[in-house]
């Protein structure tokens, strides 16, 4: 599964650190600019990754094989089409949470449908690089799961995109949580209390003016993600 991590690795980078709020200015400087950036993005990202498995089969969703640079391709088109065709902020109640889910689910499943499992067969390992695996759960405590919380309060309370210092403030935080929970032994524990009382009181003091949905979603998010992360670096 060396392969799938990478893409998803890339996917992540693409939509959650490179594009994000980015992305939304060029569409509306531009939707065909726009569009192609983020095709584009994801394209370099993925080739650039996945660059020792451009030229082996893979099974495009499992109904034909084609080299890997190609499927990667499709995959870019396919990316940019989900961002157009699944949008339902605005439309219905949960709108932008229910937005956030279904792109990231038909994208996924979409790379899952194609990655070349012979890499799989190969290690033996579903979660061999253990590089890719800790920038998925880094990417994933800090801009995924931010994403996340912003689209609940899009739709509970309309608010704009956050301040560049609420977004890098709460990111940092995640962070640490999630760092932590990659301690060795037990000490992860005391320092993870020490932290979430820190956190606490930062928040009582207003120090960090975020709702409580934003602090403890993100807290429980990045504790759970550096856990399964966790498993990888000290059970496989």
């Amino acid at each position: 599964m060396i392969v799938f991590w990478r893409l998803f690795l890339a996917f992540f980078l693409t939509d959650f650190v490179l594009f994000n709020h980015t992305g939304e200015k060029a569409f509306v400087r531009s939707r065909t600019k726009g569009l192609l950036l983020h095709g584009g993005v994801f394209l370099l990202l993925g080739l650039g990754l996945c660059y020792g498995y451009l030229t082996m089969p893979w099974p495009f969703l499992e109904l034909i094989n084609l080299p890997g640079w190609m499927c990667i391709v499709l995959f870019a088109l396919f990316h940019v089409f989900s961002d157009e065709f699944f949008q339902f902020g605005g439309k219905f109640r949960h709108g932008y949470v229910v937005t956030f889910f279904v792109k990231t689910f038909v994208n996924l499943l979409f790379l899952f449908l194609c990655v070349p499992f012979q890499v799989l067969y190969e290690t033996g390992n579903f979660f061999a690089e253990s590089w890719v695996i800790f920038l998925v759960g880094l990417v994933a405590a800090t801009r995924v799961l931010g994403w996340f919380i912003f689209s609940i309060e899009q739709d509970r309370y309309g608010r704009e995109y956050p301040t560049f210092d609420e977004r890098w403030l709460l990111m940092m935080v995640r962070a640490i949580f999630f760092l932590i929970m990659l301690l060795p032994g037990w000490r992860w524990a005391a320092v993870l209390a020490v932290w979430f009382a820190a956190c606490v009181y930062a928040r009582r003091n207003r120090l960090m003016d975020v709702s409580g949905a934003a602090f403890y979603i993100g807290i429980i998010g990045a504790v759970l993600i550096g856990f399964l992360v966790r498993l990888r670096f000290y059970l496989v």
